[in-house]
Formats: C-alpha cells, sequence, structure tokens
C-alpha cells in the first residue's frame, strides 16, 4: 500500500527524485492520502511499479528509495524511447505540413490553457482544428495527441507547452515546428523550479525565438510587464492585453482573437460570446452565497486580478486558498505582498494548511484562519449572505 501512494507523489512530482523524497521527509508515517490527483498507470508508471516491486528486500523497509531507484534503472530506456517518439512526431509533423497544416504554439508562466480554449473557439468553425487537451503540455502527451488526433485534412493544430526548466520548450518546439507563437505572461509561477525568474522568462521565450527565427508571427500578452520588456517593439511580434478589463478572461479572449486575426479569422467569423471555462472565475450561487470559483490553478498576476473582481461585489467578501507553489526562496516575500493586496478589500480570509505561503498571507493581510480542507470552509463563513473566491484548489500533497 505504501509503495503505491509513493508513487502516486512521485508521478504528482514529475518523477523528480529530489521533490519527491523532499515530500517523504515532510510526511513521515504516511498511511493515507486524500484530495489528491489518482495515480495514472501510463507505460512509465507501470514499468517503475514492476522494477521497484523486484527489489522487494529495498522496497519491503524503504519504498521511497525502491520507487527511486527504478526510476533511475529506467532512466536510460526512457531517454531512448524519447528520442525515438521525437523522431516519429517530427516526421508525422512534417508530413501533415506538406498537406497544409499550420501549428500555433503557445507557452508562458500563466494562462495557457485558458488562451488555448478561447483560440479553439476561435478556429473551430472556420478551420478542422486539434488542439491538446486540458494539461497535455508535456512532450510525451503532445506527441499522443499528434499520433492520435491529427490526420491529413487538420489545417491547425493549437499546442500548449509546459516547462519547467530551459530548453523544454525549445525541444517541443523542434518537435512540432510551430509556424506562429503565443506567450500568455511571465512571472515567477513555476521559480523553485527554474531557478531564476530570468530562465523562466528565457525558458518560456524559446517558442516565439524559435518561430521569429524561421520568419513566422508571435502574439505577446503585452499587459504583463516582462513580456512587454522582452519583446515589446520586437519585429514579429504582435501585441495585446494592455486594456482595462473587469475579470482575466478578458484579456485572454483578447489575445485568442488576436491570433485568430493573424491566422485569418475576421470580426464576423469570431464568436460573439465564449463557452465558459471550468474553475475559472466561474460564478455559482449557493443559498445566499456568491462563490467565485478559481481554483484550477493559481499564479501571481492571477491572484491579484481575482482580488480585484471580487472587489466589485457588495457586501461580506471572503477569499480561501492555500497559497501559490513552486516559488521558491520568494514564497514567503510574494504570499505576504498577496496578504497586503488583500488588506482592505477582504473581509475574511480562510487559509487552507498551515504552511509557509499561508502563514506569510497571513503575516501581511493581519490575520486569518486555518482549515484542513477546501470543503470546510463554507462552514465557517461570518456572513450568511457573502461572495467567497476559492483561489486554487491544491492536492494535498503540497
Amino acid at each position: 500500500m505504501k509503495l503505491r501512494i509513493y508513487l502516486t507523489i512521485l508521478q504528482l512530482e514529475g518523477y523528480e527524485p529530489g521533490r519527491f523524497l523532499k515530500w517523504v521527509r515532510e510526511h513521515p508515517g504516511i498511511r493515507e492520502i486524500e484530495g489528491k490527483k489518482p495515480l495514472v498507470w501510463t507505460p512509465k508508471a507501470r514499468m517503475i511499479w514492476v522494477l521497484a516491486r523486484l527489489m522487494w528486500p529495498v522496497s519491503l523497509v524503504w519504498p521511497e528509495w525502491g520507487l527511486v531507484l527504478a526510476a533511475l534503472i529506467l532512466s536510460p530506456v526512457e531517454r531512448v524511447w524519447r528520442a525515438r517518439i521525437k523522431q516519429q512526431t517530427r516526421e508525422k509533423i512534417a508530413m501533415l505540413k506538406a498537406g497544409g497544416l499550420k501549428v500555433v504554439a503557445i507557452s508562458g508562466s500563466y494562462g495557457k490553457t485558458s488562451v488555448k480554449e478561447y483560440l479553439y473557439q476561435c478556429l473551430k468553425r472556420k478551420y478542422r482544428t486539434v488542439r491538446t487537451p486540458e494539461s497535455y503540455n508535456t512532450l510525451l502527451g503532445i506527441a499522443r495527441v499528434v499520433e492520435m488526433e491529427l490526420w491529413e485534412d487538420t489545417q491547425i493544430f493549437i499546442c500548449e507547452m509546459g516547462a519547467y526548466k530551459k530548453g523544454e520548450t525549445g525541444e517541443l518546439s523542434e518537435m512540432v515546428d510551430p509556424d506562429y507563437a503565443m506567450l500568455t505572461g511571465l512571472n515567477e509561477q513555476h521559480l523553485e523550479r527554474f531557478g531564476s525568474l530570468e530562465n523562466e522568462i528565457l525558458g518560456e521565450s524559446e517558442s516565439v525565438k524559435y518561430v521569429l527565427k524561421k520568419g513566422g508571427k508571435g502574439v505577446a500578452n503585452f499587459g504583463n510587464a516582462q513580456v512587454k520588456k522582452w519583446w515589446g517593439g520586437q519585429a514579429g511580434v504582435i501585441g495585446y492585453g494592455e486594456g482595462k478589463y473587469t475579470k482575466p478572461a478578458e484579456q485572454n479572449s483578447e489575445g485568442a482573437k488576436k491570433m485568430a486575426e493573424v491566422l485569418g479569422v475576421t470580426a464576423r467569423e469570431m464568436p460573439k460570446e465564449f463557452e465558459a471555462l471550468t474553475h475559472r472565475l466561474n460564478l455559482i450561487r449557493r443559498g445566499g452565497m456568491t462563490i467565485i470559483d478559481d481554483a484550477f490553478s493559481s499564479n501571481t498576476d492571477g491572484f491579484r486580478a481575482a482580488v480585484e473582481y471580487l472587489k466589485t461585489f457588495p457586501g461580506w467578501k471572503v477569499v480561501v486558498t492555500p497559497g501559490i507553489i513552486d516559488l521558491g526562496g520568494e514564497t514567503g516575500r510574494i504570499h505576504r505582498e498577496l496578504g497586503l493586496k488583500m488588506k482592505g478589500i477582504v473581509d475574511q480570509l480562510i487559509l487552507v494548511g498551515k504552511n509557509e505561503r499561508t502563514e506569510a498571507l497571513t503575516a501581511g493581510y493581519g490575520g486569518g484562519e486555518y482549515i484542513n480542507r477546501v470543503g470546510e470552509a463554507t462552514k465557517i463563513v461570518k456572513e450568511t449572505q457573502a461572495t467567497i473566491l476559492f483561489e486554487n484548489d491544491l492536492p494535498d500533497n503540497y
């Protein structure tokens, strides 16, 4: 049982031994886990499971080390396998491009999935369009989409690209050869994994560089200070995002429309209204309460924008949050600033879990109440007529 629990966490941590072992140290004697994404039995997970069980003397006493050893043994095989998959994917993309396929890469610290879905809504009526589903933004996930969903009649492929270190977005670009690139925003979202903000900026920008080098066009969010600093005035890059918005969805949809225009969609052909995306500032009425569901994945810019959106609602205002992960050494500073941002706007702050993130939010805000599970929040809201912002819904392993 413990081996399976640890394999679940290893998968959630992207099979990174350092992050996985850190979690194990911070959760001694764990017997069960709740509220996390379930284990997905991918080929890699199955192979690690089998190898770890074959090393039963180690795995019985130290299951975490059995899994780490299994992952390390599998690593050379995985490198060969990845190289083969990349080559097969490149060959299929090249074949489809000969028939007219265009590829749009979407990268950035935040906002990728929202912009991707809005762009798909702009394009699907005019072109036979395929986009990477949900958060299939890794090399193997993208390769699977290319293999299973792209055919000779596909006209546009929208490819969301995720990255945790420099070189990853560039590698994905070499694999799918994008003709256009979108950069949705740059901030400290994955600072812990990238190591520095500069590394994150350079890493997330690799797809734009790739496209411009081959004479393609980029669309970038100039409403984000870092994006405008690095890409403002660059030939071939079209800006968006500098207007005034009531909520972030309007900025994301503007970017999608801008890229759709580049791809030949006219204003008349654009959707009059966009379909709502789940867990992105969705409004839910529950009795006398209004719930703002922004639980998809929080980041510093999105958190601030969500608080500004909450500010527009009357009456008692509540924020429920576990904070933002992957901010590394900037975790305390950023969360104190976010706490200060809520001061004077938020009437009640409810923190999920007690840790560096939530304690820093409390310090900045000047108070707060702690709960163990998100589901406990509505029970302690002090007013029956309230607006409650659920900002980020992290798995409990964090």
